[in-house]
């Protein structure tokens, strides 16, 4: 927290005798700060920071307690101006995953982001996701039924041994 402190972006404001320390950030819409957002998009910098990478939709939902959204169409409205500044891209449109009806948007604060690479790796954590426990099944059955094979092989040699 001293560096965030050191670097003017929170301000330590809890009272004397304080029992809990309190701090309010600085990160935006600050008279010395060059970064300036509106509510809505305040809200969306907030939620994706908590979040990481969401769906206009859910970022609606999410966002409900910081501003207020009519429809998702102003929340992809307020995602294309921040992916569009001036000043330099606040978040980035991801390419849509198969199987869903949304793309997702992910913040820029933390560096730019590699789409293709991304794609991929989420291309392979879900088929990994979903062949590696199918695959863990399948040999599990098949080992059963192996077992069970040997069961009735060796009970029907003993029922043979008795007649």
């Amino acid at each position: 927290m001293t560096a965030l402190i050191d670097r003017r972006l929170v301000s330590d404001e809890s009272g004397f005798n304080s029992r809990v320390s309190k701090f309010q950030h600085r990160f935006c819409n600050t008279e010395f700060g060059d970064l300036k957002l509106t509510a809505q998009e305040k809200g969306i910098v907030c939620c994706m920071l908590l979040r990481g990478a969401q769906t206009p939709g859910e970022i609606r939902t999410r966002t409900n307690r910081l501003c207020n959204f009519t429809d998702v169409k102003e929340v992809e409205a307020v995602l294309d101006s921040m992916a569009s500044r001036d000043s330099g891209a606040l978040v980035v449109k991801l390419p849509r995953e198969a199987g869903k009806r949304e793309s997702r948007y992910m913040h820029l604060f933390s560096g730019a982001v590699d789409v293709e690479q991304l794609t991929q790796e989420v291309a392979a954590g879900t088929s990994q996701t979903v062949s590696t426990p199918t695959q863990a099944r399948i040999e599990s059955l098949e080992n059963e039924v192996e077992g069970l094979k040997q069961e009735l092989n060796e009970l029907k040699s003993l029922v043979n041994s008795l007649l």
